[in-house]
């Protein structure tokens, strides 16, 4: 953590300011495919759920996930 935080302050320290702006551009977009990443590891987790709870409602037993 201390290592991203030196980082950061050595880009923001730039005084040309470019390396700052394309560091956080690239940010934006590793936070972006993580956000669809998560999102679809969501969806998906909740599929496998939903089968299991009906697989488990149809054996009999659990009366209701």
């Amino acid at each position: 953590m201390r290592m991203l935080i030196k980082t950061l302050q050595d880009l923001h320290d730039d005084k040309s300011g470019v390396s700052f702006i394309e560091y956080t551009a690239l940010l934006g977009v590793i936070l972006a495919v993580g956000l669809a990443v998560l999102t679809s590891v969501g969806t998906w987790a909740n599929g496998v759920w939903t089968t299991l709870c009906s697989k488990l409602v149809a054996a009999g037993g659990a009366a209701a996930c």
